[in-house]
């Protein structure tokens, strides 16, 4: 069975890439290549040439469209994916299934037509868009496609299409997230430096409650306005409060000592979640979450067992959580109860987040479902 999966090249595939889904394919190739069950299974991933990955490579350039200024001043990356993807699908007579991760998979749709083999799209960003139910609308009964959700909450954002699975991700529980049974005494958050993911209101609830807090940003070009002015300026402006850090870029792995020894993660997240790597990644190391319940997060996190759910306001209910107050006065009261549990309560808590991850979210539960999925669909095309 050979599998060709499509990545981007906007980023190299490697382990210190600190985008979402990279990570993801990162994470997904390196695990299917060591967990596969099947060794007679081939994998050849369409990448930029300098990805560092344990299968074959094919690209169009050694290095990805980030390393050239010119191509993403001028916003021209997108010309280089779609470069990448008609050389993936020109090649389709050596494969027997392409996977695409690649956002959504909305830029290898006009492809469809052309392509003769099963096309498997994870959904990773959905922009909830009548346009993007518009857009998708166009191709639903293209008999190839099919389509895994990385929660169920994605569906309701597209639900005419043809799902054939939801896989939650996975990450390297054992070997890359150790679970530290104590943690510390600062609140922790971490993503991309865009304002859907709630940074700004981190450094408000943290003034507020008066705990120390540590935030890792991503930075993002085309974010850089508001992180200087939502961001950056209030932090100026309260050098006072010491108790506030931040760090931009760090690697992904590196931050696995903070999460460990942190005593929760706050995730005031301001958009639909996809899924949310930053929540199991956190959990792993036994530190719970509190957030808004937004997407995909009342599926990962067990309201009072692994952290609080908080509903985003009185007009926006999610659901009847233990927080009864809304925003960020909710934001804040969860953050309260678990600084103030006992010793015993609290561990419990961090032992819960880790079984969590472990019954869930690991590589190995994620690999082996989408292995069984490339065999089913390849099946089911060759009417067997």
């Amino acid at each position: 069975m050979k599998i060709a999966i499509v990545c981007s090249n906007y980023l190299n595939i490697a382990e210190n890439t600190k985008k979402g889904t990279e990570i993801f394919v990162y994470t997904f190739i390196n695990s299917l290549y060591k967990y596969k069950q099947d060794r007679n299974l081939e994998l050849t991933a369409f990448a930029s040439g300098a990805s560092t990955l344990p299968v074959r490579i094919e690209s169009i350039a050694h290095e990805p469209s980030i390393s050239d200024d010119e191509i993403i001043s001028n916003g021209k990356h997108i010309i280089f994916e779609l470069a990448l993807i008609s050389k993936a699908f020109s090649m389709q007579e050596e494969f027997d299934l392409f996977h695409i991760n690649i956002g959504d998979g909305d830029i290898i749709l006009p492809f469809i037509p052309f392509v003769k083999k099963p096309i498997l799209i994870t959904l990773h960003h959905i922009i909830d868009a009548e346009f993007t139910r518009k857009y998708f609308s166009l191709f639903k009964n293209c008999p190839n496609i099919f389509f895994v959700s990385a929660s169920h909450a994605q569906r309701k954002l597209l639900p005419e299409i043809n799902y054939v699975a939801n896989i939650y991700h996975g990450i390297d529980v054992e070997n890359e997230y150790a679970h530290d049974q104590y943690g510390g005494d600062n609140i922790i958050w971490a993503g991309r430096a865009i304002p859907q993911k709630g940074m700004d209101i981190v450094i408000e609830v943290a003034k507020q409650v008066k705990r120390k807090t540590c935030l890792f940003g991503i930075s993002k070009h085309e974010y850089l306005n508001w992180l200087e002015e939502q961001v950056l300026e209030k932090l100026d402006k309260n050098k006072q409060n010491a108790n506030i850090s931040l760090e931009l870029d760090r690697e992904r792995l590196s931050l696995v000592q903070h999460y460990q020894a942190s005593k929760l993660f706050l995730y005031p997240v301001q958009m639909e979640e996809s899924f949310g790597l930053v929540l199991i990644e956190s959990m792993a190391c036994g530190t719970p979450v509190v957030a808004y319940a937004r997407g995909s997060i009342p599926e990962i996190i067990r309201d009072g067992e692994t952290g609080f759910l908080v509903n985003p306001s009185d007009d926006d209910i999610r659901g009847n959580w233990i927080i009864n107050k809304t925003g960020r006065a909710g934001l804040c009261e969860g953050v309260d109860r678990i600084f103030s549990m006992t010793n015993q309560n609290y561990y419990e808590m961090r032992h819960a987040c880790r079984e969590q991850v472990e019954k869930h979210f690991t590589v190995q539960r994620m690999v082996a479902e989408y292995e069984s999925l490339y065999y089913k669909i390849i099946a089911q095309q060759r009417g067997c």
